[in-house]
């Protein structure tokens, strides 16, 4: 692994690990999301070049030249070595209090995204961790782990942004995550990174979820894709990964995390999930209460 990333001029508030692989293409789009929206951020993107052989290493030393990259861009290169891995090489040089996992095919589409995680994070103290997208809470289930779609049964684990339609306006507790999200630092200095027993990835960060619920924090979800404040391009990278393969590493994954958390599911699983409200901003809002519109037209047309 490269140790000298180059540094970014300012001292950050948030730093945004990307774990890349050979999606030069992709990764081109996502970072110009962030020099259009979160320029002048306290953001330092961390980018992992994980094995490259596109040109993806000549770009990045190209862009961390420019005046925009030495503000924001730090970035370094592995052997191949898969997103957990490059993920906690990015958290261990992260400089930030605040972490986020963030994947190459997503794309920044809102100024106000990253002030309501700063204000999220700095009003919710309980908050240890926050998923971007849709968290997961896990029910007790007698049957074994079998097949990978064993893993993925609604019976066992529920996909959720909290009930509808305070959904908008709240962040709900869940039980896990997926990503992207966002960990404070001081969450990982207390419990520990991504697990590397997950390589190369699957089940590693609903593990830290539940480390970090352990250490006595929350854990939360808010639909921010559905708010429209990024585009994610339906993980380009891992649909280029054989299904079968995926799946088996998946279901070996899946059967390790719940050997670890079994009991933990089957004893907190009653419990009342709490919620807190949104730290929008008021451009945050307003693009709240134009994406319900739509969606509520949406459902109309529908129905």
């Amino acid at each position: 692994m490269n140790p000298d990333l180059s540094a970014a001029e300012a001292t950050p508030e948030l730093s945004v690990v990307i774990a890349t692989h050979d999606n030069l293409a992709m990764l081109r789009r996502c970072l110009d999301g962030w020099r259009r929206h979160a320029t002048g951020a306290p953001v330092e993107l961390i980018v992992i070049a994980d094995g490259c052989r596109d040109g993806t290493d000549a770009y990045l030393d190209e862009l961390a030249r420019t005046d925009w990259g030495r503000a924001h861009l730090r970035w370094g290169h592995t052997p191949d070595v898969h997103e957990l891995m490059c993920t906690n090489l990015g958290i261990s040089r992260a400089r930030a209090p605040l972490v986020m996992s963030w994947h190459d095919d997503m794309f920044l589409q809102a100024g106000w995204f990253v002030p309501e995680l700063l204000s999220t994070f700095r009003e919710i103290p309980e908050l240890g961790l926050l998923c971007l997208s849709r968290g997961l809470n896990f029910t007790p289930v007698l049957e074994p782990l079998e097949t990978w779609h064993d893993t993925i049964d609604w019976k066992r684990v529920q996909s959720t942004i909290g009930p509808a339609p305070l959904n908008w306006m709240r962040i709900h507790e869940v039980d896990a995550v997926i990503r992207p999200w966002v960990v404070r630092k001081e969450c990982i200095a207390k419990v520990g990174a991504l697990d590397e027993a997950f390589r190369p990835t699957e089940w590693d960060e609903a593990d830290l979820a539940y480390r970090i619920r352990a250490a006595g924090w929350k854990v939360g979800a808010h639909g921010y894709e559905r708010d429209r404040a990024y585009e994610h391009a339906v993980s380009s990278t891992l649909g280029r990964t054989p299904s079968e393969r995926r799946m088996a590493l998946g279901l070996r994954n899946a059967k390790l995390f719940f050997e670890r958390w079994g009991e933990t599911i089957r004893r907190e699983h009653p419990r009342e999930r709490t919620h807190w409200r949104r730290r929008a901003t008021a451009a945050g809002w307003r693009a709240m209460l134009a994406q319900a519109a739509r969606h509520a037209a949406g459902r109309g047309q529908a129905g």
